[in-house]
């Protein structure tokens, strides 16, 4: 009687090859998680934070890297203590109270008939209003982020009022004026081009030269790099922390483990340096964050002029 070939195992090979394919997963997640996650790398983080004002002026955005967003969404953040001391200043909001039995001016009752029928033209009104004070506060750039969001909303409640009628406000109204007004700050900056919509075909963007384009030509292009660090004392940084600012955050001096101070510059494609500016981060757990109230960026916001 023949000898039986030994069948080929399939169940086996495959139980082998899938964890031998989840193992060599894991470690490329694993990998590509901790180089690409800027948070776990300090110089990286003050890099992208001066880089993100830097490309187009975006100090908005910029703070999303910051201690400001470490234990709450960013928005979250400014809806307790900018939006909603507008929203309901008249029912005695204090940051942090819950807001579901308190009625607001984001009430329905408070829309006039100009809110109610607005096709968006009025809407677009307020945000152009808006446009020119918003480049006034920007002027001082966004380190007094206190001051630059309470003035703004304030403002954005005056202009409104003025355009409706009435005393209507929302934080999708507020949101909406002010992401709008950052990115028309971006383009005056960087230029646009002519776009057309793919289906309508009708003319959406028309072709403007920017800022950096006059200072750096068309084809410019600004590059943010770490050039040093500078030392920096944990028990003297810790001593100087305003522990109101960083309750706000949900954060205490006892959660910093590691302080760092890095020198980032801004070069041209000739390397010319045009800006610099120094930037602190702090270390909480694995994470690193910039303190925005140790950091000074007024001159990535003028370098170009």
């Amino acid at each position: 009687m023949a000898k039986k070939e030994k069948s080929f195992n399939l169940k086996l090979y495959a139980v082998i090859v899938f964890f031998a394919v989840a193992a060599a997963l894991t470690l490329m997640v694993i990998f590509t998680f901790k180089s690409k996650y800027t948070a776990f790398h300090p110089e990286e983080v003050a890099r992208n934070y001066a880089d993100t004002i830097v490309q187009t002026g975006d100090g908005y955005n910029a703070y999303k890297t910051t201690l400001v967003s470490k234990s709450q969404k960013y928005g979250d953040f400014i809806r307790k203590y900018y939006m909603y001391p507008v929203i309901y200043r008249d029912a005695d909001y204090k940051p942090g109270d819950k807001t579901d039995e308190l009625k607001g001016f984001n009430d329905k009752s408070y829309m006039s008939d100009a809110s109610k029928n607005d096709d968006g033209s009025l809407q677009g009104q307020v945000i152009d209003k808006m446009y020119d004070y918003y480049v006034e506060l920007v002027a001082n750039g966004w380190d007094n982020y206190d001051e630059f969001f309470t003035k703004y909303f304030e403002q954005l409640a005056s202009v409104r009022k003025d355009v409706f009628g009435d005393y209507y406000m929302t934080d999708e109204i507020m949101f909406t004026a002010l992401e709008s007004n950052v990115a028309t700050y971006g383009k005056s900056l960087t230029g646009t081009e002519d776009e057309f919509d793919k289906n309508t075909k009708k003319q959406t963007s028309f072709k403007s030269i920017g800022e950096y384009e006059k200072a750096y030509g068309e084809d410019y292009r600004l590059t943010s790099v770490v050039a040093g660090e500078k030392n920096v004392d944990l028990a003297a940084y810790k001593a100087a922390i305003d522990a109101d600012t960083f309750a706000k955050y949900g954060v205490s001096a006892d959660d910093i483990t590691d302080v760092k101070c890095y020198t980032v510059e801004v070069k041209t494609d000739d390397g010319k340096v045009v800006a610099s500016t120094d930037v602190t981060v702090a270390k909480i757990g694995s994470s690193w964050y910039v303190d925005s109230a140790a950091t000074n960026t007024t001159a990535l916001y003028s370098f170009y002029k």
